[in-house]
């Protein structure tokens, strides 16, 4: 069959039909203030500050995180990875503010990016205007604050039993060259769940009830117990005791310091309940538990989310590295439940 050419507005049609598929860029363009997320980080880093003339400018750094938030967006994807999306989809590249430019960032510019950002401590400011941009949208927290732990995982690394000692005490091996050092994480920990053991790092987070989005966040080693950063993770301000005052969370964090602290913080205590090894009955601690979990099980939504879109695991190391990467993936998740609100009409017009 002979091929036919010259049909008018081919390129109209297929650009009508990619919208179709872009519809989350298109919203995060819209209703995310890309340019104060930029300021933040050039607040943070110095980057574009003034240059001495000569030399190739600069990639915006607007840009930049938009490429950030696009690589874990769709699947965790690596920097020589994100270098070839954007080379192969138009869609990226017009969503970064790059469609025209002569040449697009390599996989190396952003590497060096990420780090800046990771040693300049951006992502913990970055995560905290995404939450006020929330709050302008009418995604302020509602209800209970859900309370809980996931294990990010990380490459593992071989240790002799006395490496593992020296590491623990928090001093280098003797032998180890200043190449050995860089390339083995000595800050990521062993933890087990469910009898099954995993090496990383946990986030624990502060979700809300009603909209499930994380509104606090803390990054620890993996054999950190939940409850040590209890403290950090609460909202106990007035504003937020007016919009729901129950904290929840699962058995792990069931101790007397959780209950005195929040006893002390003024809120209720919606915390499940280990067995009483001095009760017969366990009935009633039971039916608590199962009222609760009703509730606390959204947060496992949150989880599922971050799973689902990014998975849980990362490819670096050392903790300010994996604080860095984490927060990312928080953010990220956050801006992807933004649309979702967003569709369903849940945010301020």
């Amino acid at each position: 069959m002979k091929e036919r050419k010259g049909y008018l507005f081919v390129r109209e049609r297929r650009e009508e039909k990619l919208r179709q598929f872009t519809g989350v860029l298109e919203r995060l363009t819209q209703r995310v203030d890309w340019g104060g997320l930029a300021r933040a980080v050039n607040e943070a880093t110095g980057r574009e500050a003034r240059q001495p003339k000569g030399g190739r400018p600069p990639y915006p750094t607007e840009s930049l995180l938009k490429i950030v938030v696009l690589q874990q967006l769709y699947g965790k994807l690596s920097d020589e990875q994100m270098e070839y999306a954007l080379l192969d989809r138009l869609s990226r590249q017009r969503f970064v503010g790059l469609a025209h430019g002569r040449d697009l960032p390599d996989a190396k510019t952003l590497w060096a990016f990420q780090e800046l950002i990771a040693q300049g401590g951006g992502a913990t400011r970055l995560f905290e205007i995404v939450g006020e941009q929330l709050a302008r949208a009418g995604l302020k927290a509602k209800g209970g604050q859900l309370i809980d732990a996931t294990i990010v995982t990380v490459p593992k690394v071989d240790l002799t039993k006395a490496e593992k000692e020296t590491v623990k005490d928090g001093k280098t091996p003797d032998g180890w060259s200043t190449k050995q050092a860089a390339h083995k994480d000595t800050d990521a920990r062993w933890t087990a769940k469910h009898d099954t053991w995993f090496f990383g790092f946990k986030a624990h987070v502060n979700a809300d009830q009603e909209h499930q989005l994380i509104r606090a966040l803390v990054i620890t080693s993996a054999n950190v117990d939940d409850r040590e950063p209890l403290e950090q993770l609460i909202d106990a301000s007035g504003a937020r005791k007016a919009q729901g005052q129950t904290v929840h969370a699962d058995r792990g964090y069931h101790g007397q310091g959780s209950r005195e602290l929040l006893k002390t913080l003024g809120l209720i205590d919606g915390v499940a309940r280990k067995d009483d090894p001095n009760r017969y009955d366990q009935s009633e601690i039971h039916e608590r538990n199962q009222k609760l979990s009703r509730i606390r099980a959204r947060v496992e939504h949150v989880f599922g989310g971050w799973e689902k879109t990014m998975g849980k695991s990362i490819r670096c190391i050392g903790l300010t590295r994996a604080q860095s990467q984490i927060t990312i993936q928080a953010l990220v998740y956050n801006l992807r439940r933004w649309v979702t609100l967003d569709r369903r009409g849940a945010c301020a017009v």
